[in-house]
């Protein structure tokens, strides 16, 4: 029996289930939570997506090879980076620019005539003449070239001897006097050359028959006496000397005459052979052993040693046997402040003469800076304006002598 087919009607309702109506609290609280969610999303995706961005551009900048992961480059590059904001006059050890030598101190020295210490009222005198001349260093001898102490001197040997000591006046005192007037005091020796002193320590005192052996008599006749750099008394009484004016208040110790005297050949071949006067190299050790023995005890009080030489044999090539002598060794003639005298001959070409010989010494100083040239002064009471100029336009000090 066949059957009976049955239809099915499906009913469509009135309300779609995705299509709810929500209330108006619901909706509310819908949309704070997707805004909430959005503001979430997007810090967190900037917190993480920027170093991300910035390890791709800047991979391979900082790499370091004990660091394969690159973290410890990257944040010591990142820390280096953050400290790179300094004053940029500042010092750097790593720049190119080659450093500075520290200037000169200028000073306008004047060396006051050899009677300036005779007594209190002579040195008021000259110095208030140099005052008013404008210098602000003033140099007084107190050991000539004839062996005297112009102080009274506590130096052993020599404290109580008339002959030697001519000055009424202490070391301290005198430097005390220059200090008060308001000016810097310095003092000048002679070294080597002493006709007194040798009577004492011996020396170049050698005697052939009736007559010295050197090859300048003085006009007694009875030779000229010299110290001797390789006697250990006469290096120890210059010393002596040196340090005594360094620690009476002479800021400046300025010697001269560090040099051997000018004996025959036949001389020093017969009868000077020991002191080794024909081997440059011993000649020239002896006469640094004495300005260094100075130089420690000039420096230990806090004074400043000089060396005064001539000039014209400080600019030839060949100083041996010179008064420049001990300017054959250069290293050590930086360490130490140098004076060169300089003597201006005729009348024409004052400038040109002194320009040139201006040039001369500072291819001859070579790299010491610390160097002035001692001018005396002319008839006129000045130093010439030619020859100042041309000193001044290659970067030399003046120091005036009377």
């Amino acid at each position: 029996m066949k059957q009976k087919k049955t239809s099915i009607k499906i009913k469509k309702s009135k309300h779609n289930l995705y299509n709810k109506k929500k209330s108006k609290s619901r909706q509310t609280l819908t949309i704070v939570l997707t805004v909430v969610a959005a503001c979430v999303l997007g810090v967190v995706g900037y917190g993480i997506g920027k170093p991300i961005m910035n390890y791709f551009q800047t991979r391979g900048e900082h790499t370091d090879s004990s660091d394969p992961g690159g973290t410890s480059s990257d944040i010591s590059s990142e820390i280096s980076s953050d400290n790179s904001f300094e004053d940029s006059s500042g010092d750097s050890s790593g720049s190119d620019t080659p450093p500075v030598p520290p200037e000169v101190e200028d000073i306008k020295l004047y060396v006051l005539p050899v009677d300036a210490t005779a007594s209190s009222a002579s040195l008021g005198s000259a110095l208030a003449a140099a005052k008013e001349a404008g210098y602000d260093t003033v140099a007084v001898t107190l050991k000539d070239e004839n062996g005297y102490l112009y102080y009274k001197t506590e130096v052993e040997r020599v404290r109580y001897d008339s002959i030697i000591v001519k000055g009424t006046l202490t070391a301290a005192q005198i430097a005390e006097q220059i200090t008060n007037a308001g000016m810097t005091p310095a003092a000048k020796i002679s070294m080597l050359k002493d006709r007194i002193t040798p009577m004492y320590f011996g020396g170049f005192t050698f005697e052939n028959g009736t007559h010295w052996l050197d090859d300048y008599p003085p006009p007694d006749g009875s030779g000229k006496r010299w110290l001797s750099p390789f006697v250990p008394e006469s290096v120890q009484y210059l010393t002596n000397i040196a340090s005594e004016l360094a620690g009476a208040g002479f800021e400046h110790i300025i010697c001269e005459n560090i040099t051997y005297p000018a004996f025959h050949p036949i001389d020093i071949d017969t009868y000077l052979k020991h002191l080794s006067l024909t081997d440059r190299t011993k000649r020239l050790n002896a006469l640094w052993d004495m300005a260094d023995a100075a130089k420690g005890a000039v420096e230990a009080h806090g004074a400043k040693l000089w060396l005064e030489l001539n000039g014209a044999d400080f600019i030839k090539a060949d100083r041996f046997g010179t008064n420049a002598e001990i300017a054959g060794d250069s290293e050590k003639l930086g360490s130490v402040g140098v004076i060169v005298s300089y003597s201006q001959s005729g009348t024409e070409s004052v400038y040109d003469n002194a320009k040139a010989f201006a040039g001369s010494l500072r291819t001859a100083a070579g790299e010491n800076n610390d160097i002035a040239v001692l001018v005396k002064r002319g008839t006129s009471g000045a130093v010439s304006e030619d020859i100042r100029r041309a000193f001044e336009e290659n970067g030399l000090r003046l120091f005036t002598e009377n």
